[in-house]
């Protein structure tokens, strides 16, 4: 694939004249992303598909056309340029080159672990909560597990057989996994309501402006349980630079949650954590990202799924005191 151009990008996006050469901000896998100056200010340009076609176009169209619901209701996140002649939504296709998405550049630092968002958590995921909930229940996603009891068995045959490195942890935490397993997708499947939401709402995924914090990159857009997303972020922005989830944190996160409209958590859970733990190892086994799970990377994550739900169960228990009011 040939280096692409300023000239090319200021053509798709609608760019005054470009000034200077796109400068390059890192390339993560087949993900590049470049800042270039133009007559209309910064940009921010990435690509994030490297082929003219997208195997899941369909998921993608309906995750922008969130965003762009989200920019309107005016949640703190950048609002995409529109390309010239978009491949679809605020994509342009550049042929031979791939797929892009442009934005105005935001002068930011990486969320810290010293920035107290936990206000802001709290507003903000109760702001998307309420922009398309959903009359039905959908299906589990990744975050919870990823993988059926029977999967299970049929990868442990099979890693037996190869006499794969995991297989003996896998025999030996197979009781657990399996458990678990059922656990997690009964628990989304008791936890109304559901709704269209972020789904990844990370400390990545935050990044601090000038003047507020800002949620970045709604690719995985899609249905999720309200209570089980809401305790999950929650937890995970509690324990920023702690070993376990500040209590404090959590509760300023659910009292802004509250008053900006979101539901309080009654008995919160947190299977998304196993959920999560449990669908990097089914991930791996299917042989996704090829190259970057070793048998023993596998190993390492199965005889560790113990060690996460006994964390997990303990932070269910600082959850439900920080949103129990005094």
């Amino acid at each position: 694939m040939t280096g692409i151009s300023a000239a090319v990008i200021a053509e798709a996006f609608g760019f005054p004249q470009p000034i200077g050469r796109l400068e390059s901000l890192g390339q993560r896998g087949f993900r590049e992303a470049w800042r270039l100056d133009t007559g209309a200010g910064c940009m921010f340009v990435k690509r994030f598909w490297p082929h003219d076609d997208l195997p899941w176009r369909t998921d993608l169209e309906q995750a922008l056309e969130f965003e762009q619901r989200a920019v309107h209701a005016g949640v703190d996140t950048p609002a995409p340029v529109a390309p010239t002649r978009p491949a679809f939504g605020t994509v342009a296709r550049i042929d031979g080159q791939g797929l892009f998405r442009a934005f105005p550049f935001v002068e930011h630092q990486p969320l810290a672990d010293s920035d107290d968002v936990a206000e802001w958590i709290g507003t903000t995921l109760a702001r998307i909560h309420r922009l398309r909930r959903l009359a039905t229940r959908p299906e589990p996603n990744w975050w919870y597990g990823g993988a059926r009891p029977a999967q299970w068995l049929s990868w442990l045959d099979d890693g037996e057989r190869s006499h794969k490195s995991w297989a003996p942890a896998l025999r030996e935490n197979l009781d657990l996994v399996l458990y678990q397993t059922t656990g997690v997708t009964d628990t989304f499947n008791d936890s109304p309501p559901y709704a269209i939401s972020h789904r990844d709402v990370e400390p990545w995924n935050v990044i601090m402006t000038a003047d507020r914090p800002m949620l970045i990159d709604w690719d995985a857009t899609g249905p999720e349980s309200i209570p089980l997303e809401a305790a999950y972020v929650f937890t995970e922005f509690a324990r920023c630079g702690r070993d376990e989830p500040g209590l404090n944190s959590i509760r300023k996160s659910h009292i802004a949650y509250v008053e900006a409209g979101g539901e309080p958590l009654i008995a919160p859970k947190l299977d998304r954590i196993i959920g999560r733990h449990l669908a990097t190892i089914t991930t791996s086994l299917r042989g996704y990202f090829d190259g970057g799970h070793s048998d023993d990377q596998i190993r390492t994550r199965i005889e560790e799924l113990p060690a996460v739900v006994a964390k997990t169960r303990s932070w269910e228990q600082i959850l439900a005191n920080a949103t129990t009011r005094p």
